[in-house]
C-alpha cells in the first residue's frame, strides 16, 4: 500500500474540508484504510510503502510494516512492496484512499483472486483500487489514469463483486461525500464531524448492537471493520429511540474530538 508524503498526497482534495489541514485529511484516509486491511481475516500482513515519517509512525502503531519509498512513482512503489513481500507470498496492491473499506469486502475480493492475477475497478470503473497476484506471478502494476483498462489489457482478470466500500476510493470532495454515506473509519469520521456539516458528512460509521443495558442506556457497537465501540447514555438519549435490540443496525455520529454523541437508525436524519 503506497502512501505519498502527506504534503503532496491527494492534491485534488485540498480544501475539501474547511478548517481541516490537508495533511490531516490525507493521513486519516490512509490510516483508516490500513486499519480496515489489518482487520481483514484474509490479510497476513500489511506493508506500507512510504517515506513520510508521520505516515510511518501512524501505521506502525496500528500494526502495519513499513518499507521506504524510493520516490520513483506509484507503480514502482507497488512493485517494491510486492518484492519486499517475498517470492512465496500472494500479494495484493491496494490504494490508500479507501476510508470506508470494510474488512469483509476486502476478504471476499482477495478470495476471488486466489490462483489468478486479478483486479477490482473503482466505483466509476476507469481506475483500480486493488490488484492481486498469486505467489510466483509478478504483480505488474499499471496504476494511473485508465488503469482498469490497462490492467485488463495486461491479462489481469476483472473482478465484478458487489464491494461498494472497496470500490469507493477518494480523490475529490464528491468522492469523500460518497464515502461518508457508506460510513468511514474513525479517523476520517472525526475530521468530517469537525466540519459541522451533517447534511454532507452526517452518515458516519455504521455497526450493529453487540450489547445494550436499558438501565444505563449505554452499550457497545460492533463496527463494520470488526472493532468494538462503546456509546454512552447521552448518545442513546440523543437518538430519539426508546430501546435497542441486539443485532440492530445503527449509524454513529461523533464530535470533533471523536466522541460518540449520537446513535441513530441508518434511515434517520
Amino acid at each position: 500500500m503506497p502512501v505519498k508524503r502527506l504534503a503532496a498526497a491527494k492534491s485534488r482534495l485540498r480544501g475539501a474540508l474547511p478548517g481541516v489541514p490537508h495533511e490531516e485529511l490525507a493521513l486519516a484516509l490512509s490510516a483508516d484504510t490500513v486499519r480496515a486491511a489489518l482487520a481483514c481475516p484474509a490479510v497476513g500482513r500489511v506493508l506500507v510503502v512510504t517515506d513520510d515519517p508521520r505516515v510511518a509512525a501512524t501505521v506502525t502503531a496500528a500494526g502495519a510494516a513499513v518499507t521506504a519509498d524510493a520516490g520513483a512513482g506509484l507503480n514502482a512503489a507497488f512493485r517494491h512492496g510486492a518484492t519486499a513481500a517475498g517470492p512465496r507470498a500472494a500479494v495484493a496492491g491496494v490504494t490508500a484512499d479507501l476510508p470506508a473499506l470494510r474488512p469483509g469486502e476486502l476478504a471476499a475480493a482477495l478470495r476471488a483472486t486466489e490462483g489468478v492475477r486479478g483486479f477490482v475497478a473503482d466505483a466509476p470503473g476507469g481506475g483500480t483500487v486493488l490488484l492481486a497476484a498469486p505467489a510466483g506471478v509478478p504483480l505488474a502494476p499499471r496504476f494511473g489514469p485508465g488503469s482498469a483498462g490497462a490492467h485488463a489489457a495486461s491479462g489481469a482478470l476483472p473482478l465484478s463483486g458487489d464491494w461498494p466500500s472497496l470500490r469507493r476510493d477518494v480523490d475529490t470532495a464528491a468522492d469523500l461525500s460518497a464515502a461518508a454515506r457508506l460510513g468511514v473509519g474513525p479517523r476520517t469520521g472525526a475530521l468530517l464531524a469537525s466540519t459541522g456539516d451533517p447534511v454532507r458528512y452526517g452518515a458516519g460509521m455504521q455497526g450493529t448492537v453487540a450489547t445494550y443495558d436499558a438501565s444505563t442506556r449505554s452499550g457497545v457497537l460492533l463496527l463494520d471493520d470488526g472493532t468494538e465501540l462503546a456509546f454512552p447514555a447521552r448518545a442513546f438519549d440523543a437518538s430519539g429511540l426508546r430501546l435497542l435490540r441486539l443485532g440492530q443496525r445503527l449509524r454513529v455520529e461523533r464530535d470533533a474530538a471523536g466522541e460518540v454523541v449520537r446513535v441513530t437508525l441508518p434511515t434517520m436524519a
